[in-house]
């Protein structure tokens, strides 16, 4: 009986959920400045400034402070390599699943909630440029870890930093054919969200 009453608590806290959940979804874009890590010394490359836009969808729990955030962002990527003076394009439709938690602040809560998120951003490649000896995956994870404020209700301004996870690019054949060198993507993102 008192399983029947535990699982009967579940469900109706579940149906509940929508009811006082708030959701809400705007237009999101902003700055992406990347880089490759490599897993050898024999290439280099600089921190180049890209751009990312598209929507989010926001899924909160007011009294809790907790909320679940969704985008599907285009992004473009620039990298520059060092050792042939080469811009390398990617561009991406990138998926960032994010947990956030606001900092509720009795005096200003009503116009400014700071706040910090993280969560797994998965990146599918759609365009490049074309060169042979450059091989990127066609989809990498990364870890995003972040912080920002909220304006209004309405406005998200927001820092990221993003760790890959899994390898984002390869290379075969600087010095001989059996080199292989691998990359994994890091980028600070600075974006800003208005959601309805």
């Amino acid at each position: 009986m008192k399983t029947i009453r535990t699982i009967l608590l579940v469900v109706l806290m579940a149906a509940a959920l929508p009811a006082v959940a708030q959701f809400r979804f705007g237009p999101k874009g902003g700055v992406v400045v990347s880089k490759l890590s490599f897993n050898k010394d024999a290439l280099s490359n600089d921190n180049r400034a890209g751009w990312c836009a598209g929507l989010q969808v926001d899924l909160g729990l007011p009294v809790t402070g907790l909320a679940v955030d969704a985008s599907l962002l285009y992004s473009h990527r620039n990298d520059y390599f060092s050792h042939d003076g080469v811009t390398y394009r990617r561009d991406y439709i990138e998926i960032p699943l994010h947990l956030r938690y606001g900092f509720s602040i009795i005096a200003v809560n009503r116009f400014l909630i700071p706040y910090a998120f993280t969560g797994p951003n998965f990146s599918f490649l759609c365009s490049e440029s074309k060169d042979l000896k450059w091989e990127n995956r066609s989809a990498f994870t990364s870890w995003d870890v972040g912080f920002g404020v909220e304006l209004f209700r309405h406005l998200q301004l927001q820092a990221s930093y993003g760790i890959g996870i899994t390898e984002a690019f390869k290379q075969v054949g600087i010095n001989k054919e059996s080199d292989v060198i691998t990359g994994k993507d890091r980028c600070w993102t600075i974006s800003a969200a208005v959601l309805f």
